[in-house]
């Protein structure tokens, strides 16, 4: 008998260290989450308190998929050139980049001097590129020409991937006129439309952090345009970028980079002025990093 009850205190003694061992884990755990939700909490104010120009604007960490802070991010606002993107990954969703399109003279009639000529013949994947990286509204209309009810697939496959408060009404984002925008969007949407762009077709939206490109149509003429992004050398591990600006819009920019912890961050700024997008965004960056924004 007194074996049994020495048996009985042994496995009772053993309980209790078991308890006593989980709480202490829980116990760090939650201390683990306290501190991590303390860091963001830190972070949302130091953003929240960021002098900017924009009207609205979206922090959104990818790998975690997180939404890290947002102003008015949202409000449903106008695009301007931004809404290029999701031409581009509709028509991508549709043709391959080695499909072949002819740019018309109506493409040629959009607003800007691109350098493209009438009836030039271009890979899609390199008037993609270049439509991206200088903000072609002529490449734009190109790209989207004769594909059926492109739009209305716009449309659809905004709502598919998440952007619940988008409407695409042309194909550039330009203004359709003083009261009406092209295109419109929360900045929530926009981050939603690149990191979606991003993954889907990497070899054509990485190459939107390039300075500037040069492309050789299948007509054989070489053309060379500029990136409308000012501050790509400033951005450190940049993978992705695109700016906007109309008379309605104001400045937008939005931008995908990797931190230091490997985490892809994508930012976006819309209703800003077209120098403030800039400083916006810098502003933006440079929190994050001083605040040593990791996982």
């Amino acid at each position: 008998m007194p074996e049994k009850n020495n048996f009985l205190f042994f496995i009772l003694i053993i309980f209790a260290l078991e308890a006593i061992l989980f709480s202490i884990g829980n116990e760090k755990l939650d201390t683990a989450f306290l501190n991590k939700e303390n860091k963001f909490v830190k972070i949302q104010k130091a953003l929240a308190d960021i002098p900017m120009q924009a009207e609205a604007f979206s922090v959104h960490d990818e790998t975690l998929n997180r939404k890290i802070y947002g102003k008015n991010d949202d409000t449903v606002m106008p695009l301007a050139s931004l809404a290029k993107i999701m031409t581009i990954i509709t028509v991508l969703n549709n043709r391959n980049t080695n499909d072949t399109i002819l740019v018309s003279a109506r493409a040629i009639k959009e607003e800007g001097d691109y350098g493209l000529f009438v009836n030039e013949k271009f890979k899609i994947g390199d008037l993609a590129k270049f439509t991206l990286i200088g903000s072609a509204n002529d490449g734009a209309y190109a790209l989207s020409e004769n594909r059926n009810n492109l739009l209305e697939k716009m449309n659809s496959k905004a709502r598919k991937i998440g952007m619940q408060n988008t409407l695409f009404l042309n194909f550039t984002g330009l203004d359709i006129n003083e009261n009406f925008s092209g295109a419109y969007a929360s900045a929530q949407d926009v981050n939603v439309m690149t990191i979606y762009a991003l993954k889907a077709y990497p070899e054509i939206f990485k190459a939107s952090v390039l300075s500037e490109i040069n492309v050789k149509s299948e007509s054989g003429f070489d053309h060379n345009i500029k990136n409308t992004n000012d501050v790509l050398k400033k951005i450190p591990n940049l993978l992705f970028s695109k700016t906007g600006f109309t008379p309605l819009a104001g400045g937008n920019l939005t931008i995908i980079y990797q931190n230091e912890y490997k985490h892809n961050i994508a930012i976006t700024v819309l209703g800003s002025t077209p120098e403030g997008r800039f400083s916006d965004m810098e502003k933006i960056i440079d929190t994050l990093y001083n605040l040593g924004y990791g996982s």
